[in-house]
């Protein structure tokens, strides 16, 4: 009964935070037409492996299976609309925000863990990456899943909680696989349980079990998953696409430093909290607090090197920076109100830190991302032939989710990463519209590109007639003639 209770009290938590977003982002939920690319993207194979089309082998995906198949079955049961698979979106981030105050006031309180996770939620665009269908936060989520169970084993020592941890982060790589560098940190983080000091290793019968049946969990769910969905078999997809982006520094992406710069801007606030946060952990040995230091410093070294870098990667940095800010938020709490005698001279210290905080605060002005432009008489032209239309082919996927179109799913993400890296070329492009005679085509996305082949106008002056274009040739409209 104990252990129901607490479960309803946890999912009521949850519960209300889903509403509490709701309250405030009710708008952009259900009205934004489309916060990023990858929206279009992420949706088009939903719909598509709703419709009986299969992964890697007719549906072209780069991502691992997980997201895909759980966004399908969520539209099938929930309708298929924009504002259900954003309403999913958000569930994932109230379970990773949840897990996130549990973790933190485990350790260091109730305060400390609310006020950390009161920064979380208001870092750069975590609540954009909150309702916008996406896979990058799923992932998170069930990562934050995982270290939460871990948490909970060191509380009561069952196994279960182990074998569960493991499932949770298979399923986190299952959706996107940028989590991957937390195996090896969870994998030490296991011998870290009873250590004696602060970074010890504690190789103990006890702990090695333990390390070893985590592995076992996570391995084991990683496989059966990718056998069920035969992600193994196709690692051009998977694999090559992501290793063949060609450089260009023209893009801010593609210059890592400037662009971790510009990220980290935006919260240099949360940063010095962070900061004041690392002192502490030293000073007052809090051992737990070197899991989140080393995710910040593992994640800052791979993000140097990653090529191109997105703004959606960012949490991967909020999160331990909102962490160690947790031991910061506790060290000020301590300086100010826990000590019975207090003189001037131990307030300096702590006073010139809220100072330097409250006007970083001041410094630090919001910075918000744009969303996609909708354009209305695009997509009323798809929907004027929607009933004589059977498939769509189309750079911007989005159009063709919202009037519940089928595109070739050879071509449903056509994206910068897959064109860039010479995963998709024009010959093949011909080819699908040539197999697919499409009643209707949309290009909206990387129109001047598309028609700088003139075998592929070739075939569209041939075979289709224009029915729009905007002001400017970027956006234009053919139904088959």
């Amino acid at each position: 009964m104990t252990r129901l209770k607490n479960f309803f009290h946890q999912f009521i938590i949850i519960f209300l935070f889903i509403c509490f977003v709701l309250a405030i982002r009710f708008t952009p939920i259900s009205q934004t037409f489309e916060f990023d690319y990858d929206e279009g993207f992420n949706l088009i194979k939903a719909f598509l492996y709703s419709q009986g089309f299969s992964l890697y082998t007719q549906i072209w995906n780069d991502q691992p299976p997980l997201f895909t198949v759980l966004l399908s079955y969520w539209l099938n049961l929930f309708g298929h609309s924009i504002f259900a698979a954003r309403i999913l979106i958000l569930i994932f981030s109230a379970v990773l925000i949840h897990c996130f105050y549990k973790i933190i006031s485990t350790e260091l309180g109730r305060l400390p863990a609310l006020i950390a996770t009161i920064l979380l939620f208001t870092s750069w665009l975590y609540i954009r990456l909150s309702i916008s269908v996406m896979i990058g936060l799923p992932s998170l989520s069930l990562a934050m899943l995982s270290i939460y169970l871990l948490h909970l084993y060191q509380q009561n020592y069952r196994k279960f909680y182990i074998i569960f941890s493991g499932i949770s982060l298979a399923l986190s790589l299952q959706t996107k696989l940028f989590t991957i560098f937390l195996v090896p940190l969870i994998f030490f983080y296991l011998f870290s349980f009873n250590s004696k000091t602060i970074a010890s290793i504690n190789f103990s019968k006890q702990n090695i079990v333990n390390a070893a049946l985590w592995l076992a969990s996570l391995g084991l769910m990683y496989i059966l998953i990718g056998i069920l969905f035969q992600q193994f078999w196709n690692y051009e997809q998977l694999i090559i696409t992501h290793l063949n982006q060609p450089q260009n520094s023209k893009i801010e992406n593609f210059n890592n430093q400037e662009y971790l710069r510009y990220m980290i801007s935006q919260d240099y606030d949360y940063i010095f909290l962070a900061c004041v946060g690392i002192g502490a952990i030293f000073s007052k040995k809090y051992r737990n607090g070197i899991f989140p230091l080393a995710w910040l410093i593992t994640s800052v070294l791979i993000l140097l090197n990653h090529q191109p870098l997105w703004y959606h990667y960012y949490p991967l940095l909020a999160i331990p920076i909102c962490w160690l800010a947790a031991y910061g938020v506790a060290f000020l709490i301590d300086s100010f109100f826990k000590k019975k005698l207090i003189n001037a001279k131990q307030l300096i210290i702590p006073s010139l830190l809220v100072v330097i905080l409250i006007g970083l605060v001041i410094a630090t002005p919001p910075n918000p991302k744009g969303s996609v432009p909708k354009n209305a008489e695009l997509m009323q032209q798809v929907l004027k032939y929607k009933d004589a239309t059977n498939w769509i082919f189309t750079d911007h996927p989005i159009y063709a989710f919202y009037a519940k179109l089928r595109v070739p799913p050879e071509i449903a993400v056509m994206s910068y990463k897959r064109l860039n890296s010479g995963e998709l070329t024009s010959p093949e492009i011909l080819a699908v519209l040539q197999n697919y005679r499409p009643e209707q085509i949309v290009l909206s996305r990387w129109t001047s590109q598309l028609k700088s082949d003139n075998k592929f106008m070739a075939y569209i002056n041939d075979n289709y007639s224009k029915t729009y274009t905007n002001e400017i040739g970027s956006e234009e409209h053919y139904i088959l003639k």
